[in-house]
Formats: C-alpha cells, sequence, structure tokens
C-alpha cells in the first residue's frame, strides 16, 4: 500500500528545495489552484465514531493484534521502541509497547507532525470563539511574511501559502543548531515566496511556526500553555504533553538518527510538531476532534472539504489533517488522521471508518508506521 512507506520528514526534510530552484514571486491577490485534482470531501458519516473507548477489546480480537504486531517487530529490524493503540468505539482499546533497552520503563513518544492536530484545532478554536478569521491576512498579526497582505491563515493551516519551510535551507539542516521564530522567519522570507497563496499545495514547517505564533498574540499565552489549556486538559489528555522550544523533553523514547552521534532534540519543530504523549491519548485526541467535541460541528465538517494531493501518492491535506486512500484494500477505503516523522522517528494516528477503528503508532529507529497500522486494523476487521 502507497500509504505504508509514508515518512513525512515533516520536523525536518518536507521535498527539498533551495533558493535556486525557483524564483520568489511577489503576489498582490490569491491565485486560483492550479495543481492536480483535490480529493472528494470525507463527508459527515465518515467522522461519525460515537462510543466510549474504555474497556478492552475481546480475547479473540486481542490475539489477532498481538500475532499481526508480532509479525511487523519481527519484519522491523530497524525499530528500536514502538508504542501502539488500537481502539474500537464502544468495543474498547488494546495496546502495547516495547521500549529500547535504555529507554525509561514506559515511556512518551513523541509525534512528529501529527502534532499539527493540535496547532490546526487550537487555531479553529479561537476562530470559532471569533478572534479571528481564517480569511484574515497573516500581516494582521505578524509582519516580514512573504506576501503577508494576501496569504490567509487558511493558506497556513492547508499548506497552500506557498512559503518556503526554513528547515528545508541547506545551511540550517547542515548546522544543525536551534533556531528561534525569529530565525526560522528570517530563513523563509530571505528564500522568498515558492508561489502566490492558492496556487499549489506545498508542505510548509514555517506555515505552523506561524500558526502557533498567531496563537500567542490571540490568546494572550504561550502556545504551549495555550494548547494544554484549550485541548489537552479539557480532553483529560493525561499523558500528553505539548513540548516548549528548548525546554525540558524528559521521559521520552530518545530519538538518535541513523548515523548520528547525539539525540534529536523534539523541542526544536515547535508548532509543526510539538506533542509527546501515549498512543491511547492520540487516539482520544483524534475521537474528540472528529466528534465535534474540540470545535463547532460546521467547523469540524470542514476539516477534510477541500483535500489537496500532497507529496506522497494516495495522500491528501485539509486543515490540519490528512486523507489516506488505502489501494491495498477495498475500493473507496481510506483513513483520517495525521503522520509524521523524522530521521530516527515515525508515527501515524488515523481513524478508519469503513472498519470503525483507531489506530495509533509511534517508532523510534527506523520502520514504517502505516504498515504495523494497516496490519492493525485489518487484524480487528478480520472474522
Amino acid at each position: 500500500m502507497k500509504a505504508a512507506g509514508l515518512i513525512l520528514w515533516a520536523t525536518l526534510t518536507a521535498a527539498s528545495a533551495g533558493a535556486a530552484d525557483y524564483e520568489p514571486v511577489r503576489c498582490g491577490h490569491v491565485a486560483p489552484y492550479a495543481g492536480v485534482g483535490v480529493h472528494a470531501s470525507a463527508t459527515a458519516e465518515d467522522f461519525q465514531s460515537r462510543g466510549s473507548l474504555d474497556g478492552v477489546l475481546n480475547p479473540q480480537t486481542v490475539a489477532r493484534l498481538q500475532a499481526a504486531f508480532d509479525r511487523g517487530l519481527a519484519a522491523s529490524p530497524g525499530v528500536k521502541a514502538i508504542t501502539v493503540a488500537v481502539a474500537v468505539p464502544g468495543g474498547g482499546v488494546w495496546t502495547v509497547q516495547r521500549p529500547a533497552a535504555n529507554d525509561p520503563p514506559a515511556p512518551l513518544y513523541w509525534w512528529a507532525s501529527a502534532g499539527k492536530m493540535f496547532t490546526a484545532a487550537t487555531i479553529l478554536q479561537l476562530a470559532d470563539e471569533g478572534k479571528f478569521s481564517l480569511s484574515d491576512p497573516v500581516s494582521k498579526w505578524i509582519g516580514g511574511v512573504p506576501n503577508g497582505e494576501v496569504v490567509t491563515v487558511e493558506h497556513l493551516l492547508n499548506h497552500t501559502s506557498g512559503l518556503f519551510s526554513a528547515n528545508e535551507d541547506l545551511v540550517v539542516r547542515r548546522e544543525d543548531r536551534p533556531l528561534s521564530f525569529e530565525d526560522r522567519l528570517k530563513v523563509a522570507a530571505r528564500h522568498g515566496a515558492m508561489f502566490c497563496p492558492g496556487e499549489r499545495w506545498r508542505y510548509s514547517n514555517t506555515g505552523y511556526d506561524l500558526l502557533g505564533r498567531i496563537i500567542e498574540k490571540v490568546d494572550g499565552r504561550p502556545y504551549a500553555e495555550a494548547v494544554t489549556a484549550r485541548i489537552v486538559t479539557p480532553l483529560g489528555l493525561k499523558s500528553t504533553r505539548i513540548l516548549t522550544q528548548g525546554g525540558p523533553a524528559a521521559d521520552l523514547a530518545a530519538i538518535l538518527p541513523p548515523g548520528a552521534t547525539k539525540p534529536f532534540d523534539p523541542t526544536q519543530p515547535g508548532p509543526a510538531g510539538a506533542v509527546v504523549a501515549s498512543s491511547p491519548d492520540m487516539i482520544a485526541f483524534l475521537q474528540a476532534l472528529l466528534g465535534a467535541r474540540v470545535l463547532k460541528p460546521e467547523t469540524t465538517a470542514s476539516l477534510l472539504r477541500t483535500p489537496y494531493p500532497m507529496f506522497d501518492p494516495g495522500t491528501f491535506y485539509g486543515l490540519g489533517l490528512m486523507l489516506y486512500d488505502i489501494p491495498a484494500r477495498p475500493s473507496n477505503l481510506y483513513w483520517i488522521g495525521h503522520s509524521g516523522g523524522a530521521p530516527g522517528v515515525a508515527a501515524q494516528v488515523a481513524w478508519s471508518p469503513r472498519d470503525k477503528a483507531f489506530v495509533a503508532v509511534a517508532l523510534t529507529g527506523e520502520g514504517a508506521p502505516a504498515a504495523f497500522a494497516n496490519a492493525l486494523i485489518k487484524a480487528v476487521a478480520a472474522p
């Protein structure tokens, strides 16, 4: 399946581009979309996942899940540590993790760009409260953004802003040093816009950096505090933390990229990937998001109203939420959720509307979380 090998490199490497690859553009207006055709909208029925996540799954399903997990682990020698959870609303939850020898006894895991869902949910919640409009230009809140007078908050959410992603800068990647928000904005401004807003889709961590700063300006408190107060605490996500750039990152499964001599610092991506959590907590969040317990029903319905095709075939992006076509399964089957990854870590969180099951997988080392997720959902669906 196409999604099986999906690792977005979302917090480090997206599809690489350099300043010489394009001529920066100045735009006085939003451009009509000229990219590959968008996916059909997800429907309200696709989002329905009613039912408690309390309890445990029946022994037969647990046996199939354990067998699928064991097979996946045996086929993935590069995995150092892994956590998985599967949940059937109204049926229960199954979870297991295998920490590495040098990890804490029950480590939390960094979910990389799957954390963008939390940033998007917070922005949309503030918009629901009338604090600003998704059609507001970014320049209303932040100066120095290329084409900031016409790039809107919504363009940042769905990655159609045209903004260069600062983590793709070759010097930034070579130096591998912490960058402040101001540093990253300067890098993006130096490169300039890659296209006019709305014209195409291209992943930009810088766009989510800007969303994090807008959250701070509108909500009047630091990003991590805002997301914790608005999302984590109300949903009772007791094993979830929002990292602060340069702050502590204790009790985590260690992230050591292949060939690296020092662990990767998961605090650096900021609002582009700041969530540390258990796998059941990630499922609880996604169920609450899809179930309109975080946003107004009409806002929830808009999350995948216009899913733009991404850089990996079969993947599409809405407002902080991804849709995946699953060609290895029956026709018209897809997942809803988000992926994340960087060298040394990868994650997948998804809801399968047809199978009525959630899955969350995060691992360190080298492995394909979507392949684990697909095998586990198949195990749930087996007769």
